[in-house]
């Protein structure tokens, strides 16, 4: 099986940079997706023009801690952003999306600024993914249907549908299949995804066992070392990618899947 290792959050932090690139330097990551404006994205963006064989995607940023900034100017995204371009808090996006409650125009607007915002300064964008996975919902999916073509941009991250161990009443767990149908019919992206659950899953090589020899899958992580979990997932997706390969499947980039 191919399999893409990508890191999430590049440029969210100085030391979320500095993990990635040394997952990318080990042969660990294959992939990153980065944050457009966020505090450490000029560091982020900076190490993409020495690793040419990884391919680099967004990670949209609809919400967030008080770091993360709107890219398009927030007087054209007032359902999306305050007016010093602030995202509100994960969960208060999550509700509105499941109650169709955030313009599609205002996403779409949002979506095409981050992703010009790397392309201006020489990225070329192989794939989107989001920050909370929240391109998942009907309103991010239809703006993504819109916006995407424009750009030229095909590949998007698949909703989860591995797991060491099931988390039964987890929104994607229950409603995964639906909302994986709904990217599948839409857009280019991986037969399956795993991504570890939030201050869990030490060891993910169990995932192996089940995979077939073909097709493709997406692993998900958040490289880090000040921080007691991304620190972790640091750990555990070197383990997991040096497993996978002496199983004999190809770590391989965004751009090979499609």
């Amino acid at each position: 099986m191919r399999i893409v290792v990508n890191a999430d959050d590049f440029g969210l932090s100085a030391d979320t940079v500095r993990a990635t690139i040394g997952a990318v330097e080990a042969g660990h990551v294959t992939s990153a997706t980065l944050m457009p404006n966020a505090p450490a994205s000029s560091e982020a963006i900076e190490f993409t023009r020495s690793a040419s064989d990884v391919s680099f995607g967004v990670h949209l940023t609809f919400v967030g801690g008080g770091d993360e900034r709107s890219s398009a100017p927030p007087a054209e995204i007032p359902a999306l952003a305050d007016e010093q371009g602030r995202f509100p808090p994960t969960n208060r996006v999550r509700v509105k999306a499941l109650l169709h409650r955030l313009p599609q125009d205002q996403i779409e607007r949002e979506v095409a600024a981050q992703v010009d915002a790397l392309r201006e300064r020489g990225i070329p964008v192989s794939h989107v993914d989001s920050h909370r996975h929240l391109h998942k919902y009907a309103p991010f999916r239809a703006a993504l249907a819109r916006a995407l073509p424009r750009l030229g941009v095909e590949r998007v991250r698949n909703v989860q549908d591995l797991y060491v161990r099931r988390p039964i009443l987890s929104p994607t767990f229950l409603f995964g299949m639906v909302w994986r149908r709904a990217l599948m019919r839409r857009f280019t992206t991986t037969d399956h995804f795993y991504m570890p659950r939030w201050g869990g899953d030490p060891d993910w090589t169990p995932i192996l066992a089940s995979l077939p020899r073909d097709g493709t899958l997406e692993v998900g992580s958040h490289p880090g070392r000040e921080e007691g979990w991304r620190d972790a997932e640091r750990r555990a997706l070197g383990a997991f990618a040096h497993a996978a390969a002496a199983q004999g499947h190809e770590l391989v980039p965004w751009t090979a899947v499609g």
